[in-house]
């Protein structure tokens, strides 16, 4: 949500204060010496009025009449006098005066309602200056985390950018040299008579395989792994669940998983324990993978991106894992396109001739591959 932000000038909300305060400094003083200015003139009033000059009666020798009473009037309705006004002073001049003190006195009483009003508005501006000051720095903040990540986003952008044209560099540097070299030998061909290229495949040092083997059966011209690490994780939980002592051997199947079915068979021998007690050991003895009808892919499928057996291959590790491959007598024109793949990739590999007819077994008994 945007919040408005109040411009404020170069003055501090203190020497504004001080400004304000002076202004109603000043008021209250003239008020003072407009109460003084009214006490004088209601004093001067009095020290002026005094009693007519009337000559002494003894050195006259004659009486001197008094001045006729001057007819009454009516006191003024707008100000009943309820003290009387002193000795020597004429009433109406009296009321006058006090007329004038109350007006001053009732102007004086205002001005200080202003003075209060005008302190309340004061401390509103204050609470309201002192909300928005808090407001300002809060939102300052909140720019200067923006304008932070801002930053930091350019900055990441630059060094992206500086790194895309890095790339761009070195591949149009590439690119030139490939075209280069790619020049020099179509130069190279056309002046050298063409040679006979000769492979040559490494002689066959045998040791027996360690670690984990991966099983690829080359079959009717096709490849496909055989999942012997699955099905031997499946065995041992179909131990567990064997509840019957009583037969002395058992044989079952478990599958198909990718195109295989495995059918095996164990048997239970009675273990004589350290305590004394008789325990049933069972033993696997013997294995079969049976292929599906239509199993495997050909070369060309194998060599896709997305084959299967590129996604096969790769659970094996180049350094601790050998490659078995079980080649039946119709397939070893395939044998020696995947086995130079494999040296061409690093990878330990092992050979196992498979007679025509007969299924890949495994067994306690059986013989161990070798590699080479």
């Amino acid at each position: 949500m945007r919040r408005l932000v109040r411009r404020t000038s170069g003055k501090t909300p203190q020497s504004g204060e001080d400004s304000f305060l002076d202004i109603i400094s000043n008021m209250v003083g003239i008020m003072i010496i407009l109460v003084m200015v009214a006490g004088v003139r209601v004093g001067s009033v009095a020290d002026s009025s005094s009693k007519p000059d009337l000559p002494d009666p003894a050195e006259s020798g004659r009486e001197i009449p008094l001045p006729a009473a001057p007819p009454e009037t009516p006191e003024p309705a707008e100000a009943p006098e309820t003290v009387p006004p002193p000795n020597g002073i004429s009433k109406t001049r009296y009321v006058a005066a006090m007329k004038e003190f109350t007006r001053l006195k009732e102007e004086g009483l205002a001005l200080k309602n202003e003075v209060d009003l005008l302190n309340e508005q004061m401390l509103n501006v204050k609470n309201e200056a002192s909300g928005a000051e808090a407001e300002y720095r809060e939102l300052t903040a909140e720019i200067a985390a923006a304008e932070a990540v801002v930053e930091r986003a350019e900055h990441e952008k630059s060094e992206s950018e500086q790194e895309r044209l890095r790339q761009a560099a070195e591949l149009r540097r590439l690119t030139e040299e490939s075209d280069r070299l790619r020049g020099e030998a179509d130069r190279l061909a056309n002046i050298r008579p063409k040679a006979k290229v000769l492979e040559n495949m490494p002689t066959p040092l045998t040791k027996k395989v360690e670690g984990s083997e991966g099983v690829f059966a080359l079959r009717e011209g096709k490849i496909s792994h055989v999942p012997i690490g699955y099905y031997a994780e499946r065995v041992r939980g179909y131990f567990r669940t064997i509840r019957d002592f009583e037969k002395g051997s058992f044989e079952d199947q478990l599958g198909p998983y990718e195109g295989y079915t495995f059918r095996f068979r164990g048997s239970l021998h009675k273990v004589q324990g350290q305590n004394g007690r008789t325990m049933m050991n069972i033993v696997f003895d013997e294995g079969e993978f049976i292929p599906a009808a239509e199993i495997g892919e050909t070369w060309d499928e194998a060599l896709r991106e997305d084959s299967d057996f590129r996604k096969k291959l790769g659970m094996y590790l180049r350094a601790s894992s050998v490659i078995t491959l079980s080649v039946y007598p119709d397939s070893f024109g395939l044998l020696r396109e995947v086995k130079k793949f494999l040296l061409e990739n690093d990878y330990t590999i092992a050979i196992r001739p498979i007679p025509s007819g007969k299924n890949i077994t495994i067994s306690p008994n059986g013989s161990e591959s070798t590699t080479y």
